[in-house]
C-alpha cells in the first residue's frame, strides 16, 4: 500500500474549521496558490461545507481543473479516497474515471455507488477484479443491475456467483424486531471563525511584537512587518502562500493559526526556512509541533537539532529527538540552561549510557 501523502498544513487547518467565509469562498474559487494535489484535496473538503454557495463553487472549480492534473491525481495511490470517489462519480472524461477505478486506494463502496451506471468499458475493470467482487458481494449485485453490461460480462459474473456459491447460503435465523430508531441528531452548526487578536495599532508596535532585537536591525524584515501588519486574515493567507521569504518569516509568527498554517503550506517554502523556523523562540508550540510531525522536514538534521534546542518546542516532540543528535550536540545539551531540565537530564542519561558501554 502506498504511503499516504503528507497533508498540507493549510488544508489541515481548513479541516479543523473556524475559517472565515470569505477565505473559504476564495479557496472554493481556486484562488489560493496551492499545488494541484493540495488544491484538489481542499476543494474536495469544501464540497461538504455548510454553505451551499461554497459547495457549489467548489464543485465547479473541481470540474474545471485541467484533465492532465486530475489524471496524475487519479493515478496516485497517495490521493485521498474521497477525491478518487469524486473523480469517478463526477468527472466526465473516461480516462480519468478509468485511472480512478484502477487505483487500489479507491474504496469498494465508491465503486458500488457507480457500478449500476458505468459504461461497458469501465464496467470491465470491475468485472475482472474478482477480489473486490468476492469481498463485497453487494458490489457484485450492483454491477449485475447495470444495463450497459455485455452478454459476455454477464456470463462471467454469473459463473463467479455459481463457482463461489454466492447467495446460496442457508437463510439466517429471523432477526429480532428492530429497536426503535433514536431521534435524529441535530445538524452540526457551522464553526465560528477564531476571534483574531487586535492588530498592532502602529508600525512601531508591530515591529516590536513580531521581531527580535537583532531582527529589528534588518531592513528587509522591518519592511516586511510594515507591509503586513494592517492586512486582514484572508490577505495574510495570500501573502503567506505567495509572498517573499521575509514575509513568510514574519507571518509564521502570526497568532492566527490559519495564517501560520498557510506559511507552512506555501509551495514556495524551502527546507532552509523550516530549519530557521525550528529555532525561533517566538513561534507558537502549535507551529513547532507541526514541524516536528512532518516526516520530510524531520529528515534534515538542522531541523531536528533546532527543535531540540528550542525551549518552545513541546516536550513530547523534543524528548524523542535527543538521541538523533550527534555526540557533540548531545554533550552541549547537558549544560544548556536554555532548554527544559527534562531535556538536559535526557542528554545526561544518554551520555552516561554511552560511557557505560565502553
Amino acid at each position: 500500500m502506498a504511503e499516504a501523502r503528507i497533508v498540507n498544513p493549510l488544508v489541515e487547518q481548513f479541516r479543523h474549521g473556524k475559517v472565515p467565509r470569505d477565505l473559504r469562498l476564495m479557496a472554493a474559487q481556486g484562488a489560493l496558490p496551492l499545488g494541484p494535489a493540495d488544491l484538489a484535496d481542499l476543494l474536495e473538503l469544501l464540497l461538504h461545507d455548510v454553505d451551499p454557495d461554497i459547495r457549489e463553487q467548489s464543485s465547479a472549480t473541481l470540474l474545471a481543473l485541467p484533465a492532465a492534473e486530475m489524471r496524475a491525481l487519479a493515478k496516485d495511490r497517495s490521493s485521498a479516497p474521497a477525491l478518487l470517489a469524486w473523480i469517478l462519480a463526477h468527472r466526465p472524461e473516461g480516462d480519468l474515471r478509468e485511472a480512478a477505478l484502477q487505483n487500489t486506494t479507491l474504496a469498494d463502496e465508491a465503486i458500488e455507488a457507480q457500478a449500476a451506471s458505468l459504461p461497458e468499458e469501465l464496467a470491465e475493470l470491475v468485472v475482472i477484479n474478482q477480489v473486490r467482487l468476492l469481498r463485497r458481494t453487494s458490489l457484485l449485485e450492483a454491477l449485475e443491475a447495470n444495463p450497459n453490461l455485455s452478454n459476455d460480462q454477464r456470463r462471467r459474473l454469473r459463473e463467479l456467483r455459481e463457482s463461489f456459491h454466492i447467495g446460496e447460503q442457508p437463510p439466517a435465523p429471523a432477526a429480532p424486531p428492530p429497536a426503535p430508531e433514536p431521534a435524529p441528531a441535530p445538524a452540526p452548526e457551522a464553526a465560528e471563525p477564531e476571534e483574531e487578536p487586535p492588530p498592532p495599532a502602529t508600525a512601531a508596535e508591530a515591529v516590536a511584537r513580531y521581531l527580535s532585537e537583532d531582527e529589528r536591525q534588518q531592513d528587509e524584515k522591518v519592511n516586511a512587518v510594515q507591509r503586513l501588519y494592517r492586512l486582514n486574515t484572508a490577505e495574510k493567507v495570500i501573502a503567506a502562500l505567495k509572498g517573499t521569504r521575509e514575509e513568510r518569516s514574519v507571518l509564521v509568527r502570526d497568532p492566527n493559526r490559519l495564517v501560520a498554517a498557510a506559511v507552512l503550506g506555501s509551495p514556495k517554502l524551502t527546507e532552509v526556512e523550516i530549519e530557521s523556523f525550528a529555532g525561533m523562540k517566538s513561534l507558537s508550540d502549535e507551529v513547532l509541533r507541526r514541524i516536528g510531525n512532518h516526516k520530510e522536514w524531520m529528515k534534515r538534521y538542522g531541523v531536528v537539532a533546532n527543535l531540540v534546542k528550542n525551549p518552545r518546542t513541546p516536550i513530547a516532540i523534543s524528548l524523542g529527538l535527543v538521541s538523533r543528535l550527534n555526540p557533540r550536540d548531545i554533550k552541549g545539551l547537558t549544560t544548556d540552561r536554555n532548554v527544559p531540565e527534562v531535556i538536559r537530564k535526557q542528554a545526561q542519561k544518554f551520555i552516561k549510557g554511552q560511557s557505560d558501554k565502553k
